[in-house]
């Protein structure tokens, strides 16, 4: 495994990560100061609890996407939806969890950056499980090219990673999770179904800006999805797109 490059001083946050993490302000705070405080607070533990996890053994889950990946809006980093299925799977082995999604990340950013860092990682030996929330910022930000950056991404991915759907109302979510519905099923990935954790329509970044609850609720769909099993069948090409047969030997 190639190690991640580390920032200049990580002791602190090691020590929160070794320690189990810590509660955010305890509540002292609030606003949009306390969320960027909080962004930064994460990412620095994340980083020092991804190079544990690169020292430890066991079977490694890396994770991609945004903040919500990261638990922001989560009175402790182990709150949010990663710690809590870390925890339910670390019940069952000792698995290791490397977190290499980023706050405000959209789909470019995973291709460009979170996808490298995954092959990197798993030059020697591939993780046993991958998994993605992203496409949310780009909805809410109405990027374009949305459909074409999922499908490349999508493709890009480890055969049987978990995928979640956009976790907001309206055309332009819609039209996304319906690229990601289609291309999980012709990839071999797996599909998480969040959207049923929204509640009524919300606009914009509001709809991922989850509290415990909304990140447990999380937790509990990935969950489920980590547990179906990972797809069988080979990958087929997109529609109107020939696969070419391998030449037989001889």
């Amino acid at each position: 495994m190639t190690p991640l490059p580390q920032s200049s001083n990580l002791r602190a946050s090691l020590r929160r990560a070794k320690a189990g993490g810590e509660r955010f302000l305890g509540g002292v705070m609030a606003g949009a100061t306390a969320r960027r405080l909080q962004t930064k607070a994460y990412a620095d533990d994340w980083a020092a609890a991804n190079i544990v996890a690169q020292h430890a053994t066991g079977p490694l889950w890396i994770v991609l996407g945004d903040s919500s990946s990261q638990g922001v809006g989560a009175t402790t980093r182990e709150a949010g939806y990663v710690g809590v299925v870390h925890e339910v799977l670390r019940r069952r082995e000792a698995w290791r969890v490397i977190n290499l999604s980023r706050a405000g990340a959209g789909i470019t950013d995973v291709l460009a950056r979170q996808l490298p860092e995954l092959t990197l990682l798993t030059e020697e030996e591939p993780a046993a499980l991958v998994t993605c929330i992203v496409g949310a910022e780009d909805v809410a930000r109405r990027t374009a090219g949305v459909d074409i950056a999922l499908r490349t991404m999508l493709a890009a991915m480890p055969r049987g990673a978990v995928i979640g759907t956009v976790p907001l109302s309206g055309p332009g979510a819609d039209a996304a999770n319906a690229v990601i519905r289609e291309e999980v099923v012709r990839l071999g990935l797996r599909v998480a179904e969040l959207g049923t954790v929204t509640g009524a329509p919300a606009r914009g970044r509001e709809a991922i800006r989850l509290g415990d609850v909304g990140h447990a609720a999380w937790a509990r769909i990935m969950v489920a999805a980590i547990d179906n099993p990972a797809p069988n069948s080979d990958p087929t090409p997109p529609e109107g797109i020939p696969q070419v047969a391998a030449a037989a030997d001889g």
